[in-house]
């Protein structure tokens, strides 16, 4: 048999054995499992049709678990992910940024009553769904520039529990302010929302960011294509409907470069450390 011939089977049973493993997309957990795998479901069943494979969508307990993963580069095929992680991604892990969405994020801090800083006794308790969760290191950044700094005038608690859950924290006087995304505030209940006061509500900041790798018997060309695509589909704007989070951006392989020290903050708690 001729060597082209070989080389050919090669390539074809190559490609027949790619088609067979899924394609693992990962998901930081910004919400419930749940509302990740519905708010996703339009990306999954485009990206099937696209790659003509079938898709997961996978997410992890925390923040800290779902970074690592990342970082160790072997877990997804694609992430969204937060901008401090994204940024790790790359410089660690070698994936690339495609795109994001025009929302920016934004962080709220909720507390009983809008005088918490006069009326509650100090240290200050805080909650948080992870200490590398951008919600949790922009309203930290904040009350810090208020004078309110970790071990003095505050003591952090981090919780893996969903948003509806630190609302209940902060409801049942567990807790005096608790940190959350506005998405994930404006999934609560009205009955929620009226025991609860905005404390703080941060402007904009960069939106969760789609990253890819080679690998998995596909190239970085093809997932900007199949982004590219995505973005002008139906499933596209299906899941802008149900997200909220108005309109796509594609971003350059050197967008991420000025979240590099909330990122370093975010590497050190990783390994350990409290910066």
């Amino acid at each position: 048999m001729k060597k082209g011939m070989v080389g050919f089977i090669i390539l074809v049973l190559t490609l027949c054995s790619y088609a067979q493993e899924p394609i693992r997309i990962g998901i930081a957990p910004h919400s419930s499992a749940r509302i990740i795998m519905e708010t996703h479901h339009d990306v999954k069943s485009f990206l099937e049709k696209q790659f003509g494979r079938s898709v997961e969508i996978v997410t992890a307990k925390s923040f800290s678990e779902f970074s690592k993963r990342c970082n160790e580069g072997k877990s997804y095929d694609m992430i969204i992910t937060s901008p401090n992680l994204a940024y790790l991604a790359q410089h660690i892990a070698h994936y690339q940024p495609l795109m994001t969405y025009t929302k920016g994020l934004e962080t709220i801090i909720l507390s009983r009553t809008p005088d918490v800083l006069t009326m509650a006794k100090y240290p200050l308790r805080v909650a948080g769904q992870d200490p590398i969760s951008f919600a949790t290191l922009s309203a930290q950044e904040w009350l810090e520039k208020k004078g309110l700094h970790e071990g003095k005038e505050i003591v952090y608690t981090y919780y893996t529990s969903s948003s509806d859950s630190l609302a209940t924290i902060l409801i049942s006087e567990a807790s005096d302010m608790v940190i959350m995304s506005w998405p994930n505030y404006m999934k609560l209940s009205d009955e929620v929302k009226a025991k609860v006061h905005i404390f703080y509500h941060s402007p904009a900041a960069p939106s969760r960011i789609y990253l890819a790798k080679e690998g998995n018997g596909i190239s970085f060309a093809q997932w900007e294509a199949a982004l590219e695509a995505f973005v002008r589909s139906p499933e596209g704007k299906a899941h802008l409907e149900t997200t909220k989070l108005e309109g796509f951006k594609k971003l350059s392989l050197d967008a991420l470069q000025d979240l590099k020290p909330i990122a370093d903050k975010s590497y050190h708690r990783l390994q350990g450390e409290q910066p």
